[in-house]
């Protein structure tokens, strides 16, 4: 109890409360829709990612976890909510229809986007395009479904080729839409039956994976909170991340043991609409498939072929158990996972690109951009970094673009280790520990290289002590 004592568990609820209910929307928007990330961004080691704050919110989440655990048994036994599963389960026969709609309605955006799938993925051919159109005209009919359903597995298999399986394990609800409609023209209904169980197990994988680079990168989560301060009820930057971080890993935890599989799916789907107020078209796109296999979980439940996950043992007590000790282990061996994957990624670039260390040289000595950085410490905590520019704007949309004279963004360094990237005039920084640090921060292209002039790089330092 000494790490609960730690961590402001009122304030976590209020913000778990706002997450939920008015429209805090950055705990579940895929951060890569809406920052410039990059692997050769450094991630954080597993020491530095498992501090007091963390290990507190995993007690907690353990022990909310077993406490919905005593909440289902309950809600389960009472009248009305017998009624509502019966006429949702009554509805079910549109399962099929909703999936292959919503299919539909991400290939057709995506091909329009000249996006593969989600957003960030761009196509490198024309073909993939047209290919995810055709798949479109499959869904329309119900012989060729399952065809359908195939395609969409190759194109996931086409995104780990050109993107990586790191980058692809954020997506592998696609790959368990696919076999949902493979499977659906079934004769053999066991096999027919196994469809439900991929899409509770693919979809609940995502949102628990996505919500780890939350936690291991957290300049990229901090980059779209800074952009939108409201989001955060005044709570620190730092501490509502990895809040939500947690809460969207409990939920895609909860999906996969099947765990109140109707409620949670409805609160689920509601909150992803209320991010579309904020985020707009990127996240419909995005979600459009998410939503389509909420809605089938609200009208399936848990399905009536397979045992669900959370009903191995009959017990109250061991149920409980079993909810809470496999959180702690299911988050132990992804976090374990997705940080070595993303140190692999980070060493990857780090090789083939030298970090990043080349040079644009600036001759003419009236076009020099400058930079005069200034720190402030923040009324609530930690500090804000403003920059001052002169012949320089930043550009966060032609991140990795060719070079243009006078634009770009910045990279942060403190004590001499690469912090983030800055996008703007205003940058916060937390989590520093107690003493003094040296602040750099330099003026790069849209190519990523430094800007230079007289053999040296534009750049301006500060330093702070934190007490």
């Amino acid at each position: 109890m000494r790490f609960l004592q730690r961590v402001d568990v009122y304030k976590f609820i209020v913000a778990l409360i706002g997450l939920l209910f008015f429209q805090q929307a950055t705990a579940w928007a895929h951060v890569k829709w809406f920052s410039n990330f990059s692997f050769s961004d450094k991630p954080l080691t597993l020491d530095q990612a498992v501090d007091a704050t963390f290990i507190s919110l995993l007690v907690l989440s353990m022990i909310v976890i077993s406490l919905l655990v005593y909440f289902d048994r309950q809600l389960k036994e009472t009248v009305w909510f017998r009624k509502v599963d019966e006429w949702l389960s009554a509805q079910s026969e549109h399962s099929l229809t909703i999936i292959r709609v919503t299919a539909g309605a991400v290939l057709l955006l995506s091909w329009q986007a000249d996006a593969m799938l989600v957003p960030e993925l761009n196509i490198s051919s024309a073909w993939i395009g047209w290919f995810q159109f055709l798949l479109a005209l499959l869904l329309l009919f119900r012989k060729t479904v399952p065809l359908a359903g195939l395609g969409l597995i190759v194109l996931y298999g086409i995104g780990i080729y050109e993107f990586g399986i790191f980058h692809m394990l954020d997506y592998p609800m696609y790959a368990g839409a696919g076999y949902y409609l493979i499977v659906a023209n079934s004769a053999d209904k066991g096999i027919r039956g196994t469809g439900l169980p991929a899409l509770y197990l693919t979809v609940g994988f995502s949102l628990c994976w996505v919500a780890l680079e939350k936690i291991i990168y957290p300049q990229w989560g901090l980059y779209v909170l800074q952009q939108n301060p409201q989001l955060t009820m005044g709570f620190d930057l730092g501490f509502f991340l990895i809040g939500a971080a947690f809460v969207e890993f409990a939920l895609g935890y909860l999906l996969i043991i099947c765990l109140l599989q109707r409620p949670l799916a409805l609160v689920i789907t509601l909150v992803f609409f209320t991010t579309t107020m904020v985020f707009g078209k990127l996240e419909v796109i995005g979600h459009t498939l998410i939503h389509g296999a909420l809605i089938v979980f609200l009208l399936e439940g848990p399905g009536k072929i397979y045992k669900a996950p959370i009903t191995f043992h009959k017990r109250l007590g061991l149920r409980m158990a079993f909810g809470a000790v496999n959180f702690l282990v299911i988050l132990a061996i992804l976090i374990s996972a997705y940080t070595y994957s993303a140190w692999h990624q980070y060493d990857e670039f780090s090789a083939d690109q030298g970090m990043h260390s080349g040079q644009v040289m600036i001759a003419d000595s009236s076009q020099v951009p400058a930079i005069d950085i200034h720190v402030e410490k923040d009324s609530l905590s930690g500090w804000n970094l403003r920059l001052d520019t002169q012949a320089f704007s930043f550009a966060p949309e032609k991140f990795g673009t060719a070079h243009v004279p006078g634009e770009g963004h910045a990279h942060l360094y403190v004590d001499g280790e690469k912090r983030a990237r800055i996008y703007s005039r205003w940058y916060h920084i937390s989590d520093l520990s107690r003493g003094s640090h040296s602040l750099r921060v330099t003026l790069n292209a849209n190519s990523h290289d430094k800007y230079v002039h007289g053999g040296r790089v534009i750049a301006d330092t500060a330093e702070i002590r934190v007490e």
